[in-house]
């Protein structure tokens, strides 16, 4: 006589096990506020997201929300997986196909608060919920992963993200210790001579490697500079992103007026980092500042 409630018992626990019937969500409804300060009360994580931005899509993917991610950026290009999910144009409000997002019928899109401005109107036409993020320094890339994960019910990975993070940057400040920082010039663009203000990923980065941007104290974040001041500051580096590679080339620098007497030039200390992981919101700006030590200090 109990051979039917126990044979439904291993029927239910094998189904579970199997992933045969839809799991609870712990931790919903949830209710997250945005950089907008739009209130967004979630019954359930969504399970189909579209990506408008390549450092989101990048932390999707690391707190294991790759499979709810159904479109993105043409410019969404890590990890390799999301090169299978549908491209709904450029990075640029301008760009975003509002029509291809529309054909996946996301649960969430996921916006920079600052380059898709524009398209918020759109979006609430369709009625198509979206979530603003707009990180700024380190401290706020953090919060857009821990929040990020409890919006798609991936917490527990998020916050093992930022730890990861966290320890790889801990022990770049352990290497480089109380030694006096290298002064370094960062190269975002030499016609016109273009660098990184201290309110930017960079600069931060480069204190974190262990250096210091010789133009820390401007508050522009991409100001445009004059060769004479960097020859002023002196920096001990320059370093650029990969994808400005042959312009930083050493004789070409030399070329420029008065710059063979800078130390970086002299030394031949001119490095690359790879763009990517400086100018994205993601997980692999830790990775950037191990990069950075390692130009600076040797791996």
């Amino acid at each position: 006589m109990y051979i039917k409630p126990v044979l439904c018992c291993l029927i239910l626990l094998a189904t579970s096990l199997m992933g045969g019937f839809p799991q609870e969500q712990s931790g919903f409804p949830q209710t997250l506020k945005d950089v907008l300060g739009r209130s967004i009360t979630l019954q359930t994580p969504p399970r189909g997201m579209v990506s408008l931005s390549p450092g989101v899509t990048e932390i999707l993917f690391a707190i294991d929300a790759g499979d709810q991610v159904l479109g993105v950026t043409e410019y969404c290009n890590y990890p390799p997986e999301a090169a299978s999910r549908t491209k709904v144009g450029g990075f640029s409000g301008i760009t975003v196909n509002i029509e291809t997002i529309a054909r996946l019928k996301p649960d969430m899109v996921i916006i920079s608060a600052f380059m898709h401005s524009r398209i918020i109107p759109l979006l609430e036409r369709i009625s198509i919920p979206f979530f603003a993020v707009e990180p700024t320094n380190f401290k706020e890339v953090y919060q857009t992963i821990e929040t990020l994960g409890i919006l798609t019910g991936n917490a527990q990975r998020a916050r093992e993200v930022i730890g990861g993070m966290q320890e790889k940057i801990r022990l770049v400040a352990v290497r480089w210790g109380n030694r006096e920082p290298p002064q370094v010039f960062w190269e975002l663009s030499d016609e016109p001579l273009i660098t990184a203000g201290g309110k930017t990923f960079i600069s931060e980065a480069i204190r974190l490697g262990g250096g210091r941007n010789i133009f820390e104290d401007l508050n522009e974040e991409w100001p445009i500079v004059s060769t004479e001041q960097v020859v002023r500051r002196k920096p001990d580096w320059i370093i650029a992103g990969d994808d400005h590679g042959k312009i930083i080339e050493p004789r070409a620098l030399a070329r420029r007026p008065g710059w063979g007497v800078i130390p970086a030039v002299r030394q031949n200390h001119i490095a690359l980092v790879n763009a990517d992981t400086l100018y994205r919101y993601g997980p692999r700006l830790a990775d950037a500042v191990v990069s950075i030590a390692d130009i600076l200090y040797g791996k």
